[in-house]
């Protein structure tokens, strides 16, 4: 079998390459064009205008087939980046929901974050002070960070630095300031009932129980 380069037309500013690729046994020919990022290109060979026909290996075919098809799912890749930030486990998910195979999905992942358009320590960063400004607490600034998709390394990496630059104790403080009632904190039924409905509610805001306890105590 006979596989060969056999033309090469730039894209987008020189970054996508359509490659024209004649394959032949003697006796069924056929021309298949496949898009590809330059630079997935070069990694299969030195293939250039000026080495037309160009000679491939069955081997390095089917690399080229396959970058094709992740070329295909890194630009939508891009394109949903586009719209705003997003881990690679999120950005990942959504190339499947849009019909991409998991592995490629998760490849794609890989080469945007290589290129550069994925930052999860960065995305860590603006997370945690996004949800800092919504008054959360440690243990639910953790929980959106999971949800989000942040890897669990960058978090265990770089979450309890950022963390410890948080006046939670001020968060607290404001929060109650906001959402409790202090004249109905008193000793009777529906006193304690409510105190216990406060410590539910500041606990679903990531703040434990003895925490809000003391706060409420300060506050009194």
């Amino acid at each position: 079998m006979r596989i060969a380069v056999t033309a090469l037309e730039e894209r987008l500013g020189g970054d996508e390459a359509l490659v024209t690729v004649g394959v032949s046994n003697g006796e069924h020919s056929e021309e298949r064009k496949l898009a590809v990022a330059a630079n997935m290109l070069f990694e299969i060979g030195r293939i250039g205008p000026g080495s037309l026909p160009f000679e491939l290996s069955e081997e390095q075919f089917d690399q080229l087939e396959y970058d094709s098809r992740l070329w295909s799912a890194v630009k939508k890749a891009l394109d949903l980046l586009s719209y705003g930030d997003c881990s690679k486990r999120r950005l990942s998910e959504k190339l499947v929901q849009r019909g991409f195979a998991r592995e490629l999905a998760e490849d794609a992942a890989d080469y945007a974050e290589r290129l550069g358009y994925i930052d999860e320590r960065e995305q860590l960063s603006r997370a945690v002070d996004s949800l800092a400004a919504k008054g959360y607490g440690r243990s639910r600034i953790k929980q959106e960070l999971v949800k989000k998709g942040i890897s669990r390394e960058v978090i265990s990496d770089g979450l309890d630095a950022l963390l410890d630059g948080i006046d939670f104790d001020g968060s607290l403080t404001r929060l109650l300031e906001k959402k409790a009632d202090l004249s109905r904190l008193d000793s009777s039924p529906e006193g304690l009932k409510y105190r216990e409905s406060l410590i539910a509610a500041m606990f679903r805001y990531g703040y434990s129980p003895s925490d809000v306890k003391r706060k409420l105590r300060e506050m009194m």
